[in-house]
């Protein structure tokens, strides 16, 4: 609706609290007063809000007006309770006015309605009227019918005085109605015995509200890293919560009346890192079922359209031990064409193996995310490492972190011979070198998968069963120098 603005009056802002309210409102008692603000947050986009609210009630039925209720409430599941025993009051019902979720949604209040367009000059200044019916709109397109209120340009030409406008130039002059609801509420009808001052804990799910954990990972020399455990909470339901206690939970699907939030237009903006002591080193997790919560020592506020990143855990000397793994290409039961010609060259992979034990600075149930690894040069300067992925780990569990490749330790693979021995069975000859450009000896595991099941026949490097398909072998290799392993393999199809 190019060139259509909308204006809901004069006397819009002083009159959004009133236009919240319906016909009568003078009666009803609004709370806009939140205590004692509980937030369980889900990393599936929902979250429970609990909250106490005030009240003020009087003998007989009341209507109660709860306004900052998130606006992506899931009505189903909200859950009213009285503080206090006996209760105060008995709640007869209670309705839920979305409010103006946006320009469009305000505009389909008004059709069928009288509104006015102002029409302006070139210098600015309002040259006519038009009062009229609204009797269509969409995304591209609304539609007047409408006559002169006045003219207050003579260059204007003179208009009939009723016609059908289509896509006007203007700006729509809306009028507030008393029984239309312009901001979210929740309405309750209440019968109190008596006059009195009561409280209600008011707990519902709503969508918008998500977490996510990931780790940042600072490598110290060879044998430790400082590990820090985060949650970033983003904040997408239209409305602040401040000063909450905040519980973070995983593995909780939401109902499915839970609206999930895309595609809002608001840019988000970064809280900065706590001060330290401001949130606890160490959380301690509850146990919620099969998973767990992580409730924050300290109150939090967690803004609208915002991300908060919240410190969960912090262990400053974790032991680690850097793994190296070459994985040899399959050998499967079906002879290959070909074999023995190439030499295939591939670099190890590493990997940073970890316990989660408490004397380790861990111990606690870690939740999945990815691990930025980080380490400081000989001049201090940081540098990244790269990224793994750290799956959610019980206490007293080993984490292995695969963070690439190594640049200095490569493995040659290269079959010597082949012998088919009948459909389904291939007897391999293969010889697998690993090479050192480091100038300190490493320890490299190495993996051979097979495509069936398997025998070696012989080897010349002692050997594990991995599984029951794969072996697997750990081998010095010097610095700047080489090992190799030599082994013939027997290789079948299940029958």
């Amino acid at each position: 609706m190019q060139g259509v603005k909308w204006l809901c009056g004069v006397w819009m802002t002083a009159a959004v609290m009133a236009a919240a309210l319906p016909a009568g409102a003078q009666e009803s008692f609004v709370s806009t007063t939140r205590e004692q603000i509980t937030l369980t947050i889900y990393d599936q986009n929902f979250a429970l809000v609990s909250e106490r609210r005030p009240l003020t009630l009087k003998q007989g039925r009341n209507e109660v007006v709860l306004l900052d209720i998130s606006p992506m409430l899931d009505t189903q599941s909200l859950w009213l309770q009285w503080v206090g025993r006996p209760a105060p009051a008995e709640i007869l019902a209670h309705t839920y006015d979305m409010g103006v979720q946006d320009g469009d949604s305000l505009l389909r209040r008004y059709l069928g309605k009288q509104v006015e367009l102002l029409q302006y000059g070139s210098d600015g200044r309002v040259i006519g009227v038009l009062e009229g019916r609204l009797i269509s709109m969409d995304a591209n397109r609304l539609i007047l019918e409408a006559s002169p209120l006045s003219t207050i340009a003579s260059a204007v030409p003179q208009l009939p005085r009723r016609a059908i406008y289509v896509n006007p130039q203007g700006t729509l002059r809306l009028p507030v109605e008393a029984d239309m609801p312009l901001i979210p509420a929740l309405r309750l009808q209440v019968q109190a015995p008596n006059e009195g001052n009561a409280a209600l804990t008011v707990s519902y799910l709503t969508g918008g509200l998500d977490w996510d954990a990931d780790y940042i990972a600072v490598l110290r020399g060879e044998n430790a890293l400082k590990l820090e455990c985060w949650a970033t909470v983003t904040n997408q339901t239209g409305l602040t919560f401040p000063n909450a206690r905040v519980s973070l939970a995983t593995g909780v699907a939401p109902p499915e009346s839970v609206q999930v939030a895309f595609g809002r237009a608001e840019s988000f903006e970064w809280r900065d890192r706590p001060a330290v002591g401001a949130i606890a080193r160490r959380i301690v997790p509850q146990p919620l079922g099969e998973v767990y919560t992580y409730p924050l020592a300290q109150p939090v506020s967690i803004q609208d359209a915002r991300q908060s990143r919240l410190l969960l855990h912090e262990a400053p000397q974790v032991p680690v031990q850097k793994r190296y793994i070459y994985r040899a290409p399959s050998l499967w039961a079906n002879a290959a064409p070909g074999i023995g010609k190439e030499v295939r060259r591939d670099k190890a992979e590493v990997s940073l193996v970890l316990e989660n034990r408490k004397e380790h600075g861990l111990g606690i149930p870690l939740p999945n995310g990815s691990v930025r690894l980080y380490e400081t040069d000989s001049n201090g300067t940081p540098r990244y490492l790269g990224t793994a992925s750290l799956s959610a780990t019980p206490v007293n569990q080993k984490i292995t972190l695969q963070v690439g490749q190594a640049f200095d330790i490569t493995g040659e693979w290269q079959p010597l011979r082949q012998k088919v021995l009948g459909r389904g069975k291939v007897e391999y000859e293969v010889q697998i070198t690993l090479r050192n450009a480091k100038s300190q000896p490493v320890q490299v595991l190495v993996v051979q998968p097979f495509g069936g099941g398997w025998t070696i026949l012989n080897s010349t490097q002692p050997y594990t069963r991995a599984s029951a398909t794969a072996a697997q072998w750990t081998l010095k290799v010097p610095a700047g120098g080489a090992t190799s392993v030599r082994f013939t393999v027997r290789v079948q199809s299940a029958q």
